[in-house]
């Protein structure tokens, strides 16, 4: 399967997350996006360093941005960030290879995007990436 395919079938397929993404681990490259997705270079940059190897907790105490738009971060783990920002919200996924990030409208519950991307992000990690 295609990245692209990750996205419009397994993310937004799944009607469980409304835009999505998928970057290179290190944040320098766009593997796949949903249409009108944008997430700004410094943007995805920004999670990557968080991040980092993927074996410690990120930190971003003051929240981060997501197209410009800013989430409060309510849940960092070394492998997943979640925002929040009103009713809307991102979640944020590491893999070995690659960060899989999905935005959820007001009309979504937060554990289904959620449970949608960890569920892709654990397959990729089965796959080895």
């Amino acid at each position: 399967m295609s990245w692209q395919a990750y996205v419009d079938s397994t993310l937004l397929g799944s009607k469980n997350v409304n835009a999505a993404a998928i970057f290179s681990a290190t944040g320098d490259s766009v593997w796949a996006t949903s249409a009108g997705f944008v997430v700004k270079p410094e943007e995805i940059k920004t999670l990557a360093t968080a991040f980092g190897d993927g074996t410690k907790v990120p930190e971003l105490p003051t929240g981060f941005h997501i197209g410009s738009v800013k989430y409060i971060t309510i849940k960092c783990e070394e492998k997943k960030i979640y925002g929040k920002q009103g009713k809307t919200g991102v979640v944020c996924v590491r893999t070995a290879q690659a960060i899989l990030v999905a935005y959820y409208g007001e009309s979504i519950q937060p554990g289904q995007a959620a449970s949608t991307v960890e569920a892709l992000a654990d397959y990729l990690r089965g796959v080895g990436y």
